[in-house]
């Protein structure tokens, strides 16, 4: 009996202790604030990320992952970036591909004062075109900056600094986020003011997915009214993208009022009720455009002055682009 108990306390002593020592942090990996509920159970430790991807037109898509809470969680996002078999399985259904080679190896990453250290190994360098090496390098900076602690990312490649890679892309800086799948209005000037709008995929997937567009503008200043009004003009770029806003439908004014921002369109608005995944994708690219501006809350939306009826209400419309 008496050896049943000793057996029993050192079992007990030593899951303590190790319990002690998988608490202590590595320097950099987690943000506190990124730690998840302690009432939560081990099978809920997720945390909501975006995470990018390029489509066949060679557009960054961001898409919602649940990814796992683990210990470095950021180095642990960018694994979900691979081209391994796994990946591919998953994002075939949304046309969509991974940024980073399968052989890609994290070969270290820290993260000190904002800046994250990431170093690549040389697989990562082997990139098609210009436009594959820019989209991996900046897919990559702006999942890490989904992280509270991460503000901009210098690369390393074998534990070395490159001034630029192979197809010109500038690496030798620390990068922070920049301005996704940009693109000049047909009357933009040099230094016009940019707008991030949302259009819809036209590939051949089998999911429907919206595309962040960064279009500079003739405007000197960015509102969020002439930001809606870029929506409405659409994409420029039918081949590879659309938004089923029926024609000549006008933003007939903005008002805010209690937290609650109204967008008053006119009378050609309420056709998009006639296809209910139109209407979805429509409401959704609205919101996600609307609720960039920081004084945007809740989206509300009028069709001369009513209430607007369909059969998605804007409620039940997630803040985020694309979920997988």
């Amino acid at each position: 009996m008496r050896k049943k108990i000793w057996l029993l306390t050192a079992v007990l002593l030593i899951f303590v202790l190790i319990s002690a020592g998988c608490s202590k942090k590595d320097e950099g990996s987690v943000n506190p604030e990124d730690t998840p509920p302690i009432n939560e159970e081990p099978d809920e430790l997720i945390r909501e990320t975006i995470v990018y991807y390029e489509d066949d037109a060679g557009y960054l898509v961001p898409v919602m992952r649940k990814i796992p809470w683990v210990e470095g969680i950021a180095k642990y996002t960018l694994s979900v970036m691979m081209d391994t078999p796994e990946q591919q399985e998953d994002l075939i259904m949304m046309g969509l591909r991974p940024l980073l080679p399968a052989d890609t190896k994290i070969l270290g990453m820290s993260i000190t004062d904002g800046i994250a250290k990431l170093d690549l190994n040389e697989a990562v360098l082997d990139c098609e075109d210009a436009l594959e090496e820019s989209n991996m390098i900046q897919g990559i900076v702006l999942t890490l900056a989904e992280f509270s602690t991460i503000d901009k990312v210098q690369f390393l490649f074998n534990g070395k600094i490159l001034e630029k890679l192979p197809h010109g892309t500038i690496v030798k800086e620390p990068i922070g986020p920049t301005d996704i799948n940009l693109e000049m209005a047909e009357d933009a000037i040099a230094q016009g003011a940019k707008v991030t709008v949302f259009f819809q995929s036209t590939s051949s997937s089998l999911y429907d997915y919206l595309i962040p567009v960064t279009r500079v503008t003739s405007l000197e200043n960015a509102s969020l009214q002439s930001t809606i009004n870029e929506l409405l003009k659409g994409p420029m770029d039918t081949d590879n993208m659309k938004i089923d806003i029926p024609p000549d439908t006008k933003l007939l004014g903005i008002q805010m009022d209690g937290g609650v921002t109204y967008l008053n369109f006119s009378k050609e608005f309420k056709d998009i009720a006639n296809s209910e995944d139109s209407e979805k994708m429509v409401l959704k690219a609205i919101k996600m455009t609307a609720m960039q501006y920081p004084e945007v809350e809740v989206v509300e939306i009028l069709v001369e002055g009513k209430p607007y009826s369909g059969a998605t209400s804007l409620e039940n419309i997630p803040v985020f682009a694309n979920e997988w």
